[in-house]
């Protein structure tokens, strides 16, 4: 059992809003710095400082790799990572994967499919194929030196196999992390703010489908309305400027895909 003086020690970098939330609500203490990521020597200072005060921080060089579309390339590349000459074409399925890193030890926990319609989790993928996805992306975590915290990378599964078209350091965006907690229970955010502190985490494995839709507004009916209504797990509403998103649980693929449709036509009149 943890002990009531096991306080939680973390440092984020650029914080999330996410995270911060989530460290406040675990009663976690927090020392976080805004800089350039792109800027090795304008890392190197506050790293070193965290790192003194015994905080898990991550090297520079791994923050600014990642902080690098081309550079994050160029590691896939030279370290064939990929299938080479391989692009990926439009019908590829596409996938987002989520990972906590600890003391180095890279975990895929998540591994989403970009649909037609949205998004779904766990991504229909065979066991092996899964394994090769995650095999891959935490190779590149690896290759980049990354120590600690959540990383998202965005793959696409070409005939040849997974090709990784980009990574970098941080949660993915929303729905992603509603869609793994309503999929399995399992929470991205209390993930990070554990292993961003130095300790393992064990993913709970997803026991059935989410999916989402991001709709744009006007909505036709109110979140809370929504909330309510039968397989929805989760509703964010939209802004004045921004869409909201609805997640919703299913045993399979199909009936997830039936579902989103029927509340798009509901909320936004959308029969698509």
């Amino acid at each position: 059992m943890k002990e009531d003086n096991d306080v939680r020690r973390i440092f984020l970098l650029n914080p999330d809003p996410r995270l911060l939330r989530e460290a406040a609500l675990a009663g976690a203490q927090v020392r976080s710095v805004r800089v350039d990521v792109t800027d090795e020597s304008a890392l190197r200072e506050p790293l070193a400082q965290a790192a003194e005060a015994g905080l898990c921080v991550n090297p520079a060089r791994a923050l600014k790799v990642l902080s690098d579309p081309e550079a994050v390339q160029r590691l896939v590349r030279d370290n064939r990572l990929s299938p080479e000459g391989i692009a990926a074409a439009p019908g590829d399925l596409r996938l987002t994967v989520e990972t906590l890193s600890v003391h180095g030890m890279h975990q895929a926990v998540g591994i989403t499919a970009r649909m037609p319609y949205g998004l779904l989790h766990p991504a229909p993928l065979t066991d092996d194929t899964a394994a090769e996805v995650r095999a891959v992306v935490t190779a590149l975590l690896d290759l980049a030196g990354y120590q600690y915290g959540p990383a998202h990378a965005e793959v696409t599964l070409t005939p040849s196999g997974p090709v990784i078209t980009g990574c970098q350091a941080g949660l993915g965006d929303d729905p992603v992390p509603e869609l793994v907690k309503v999929a399995g229970g399992f929470d991205l955010a209390a993930g990070a703010i554990e292993v961003l502190s130095g300790r393992l985490v064990h993913a709970a494995r997803p026991n059935r489908f989410a999916a989402a839709a991001v709709l744009a507004p006007p909505w036709l009916l109110e979140s809370t309305e929504v909330g309510v209504m039968p397989h929805v797990g989760f509703v964010a509403p939209p802004g004045t400027l921004r869409p909201g998103h609805l997640v919703v649980h299913a045993d399979s693929p199909e009936v997830a895909a039936r579902r989103v449709a029927s509340l798009r036509a509901l909320v936004v009149g959308d029969n698509r």
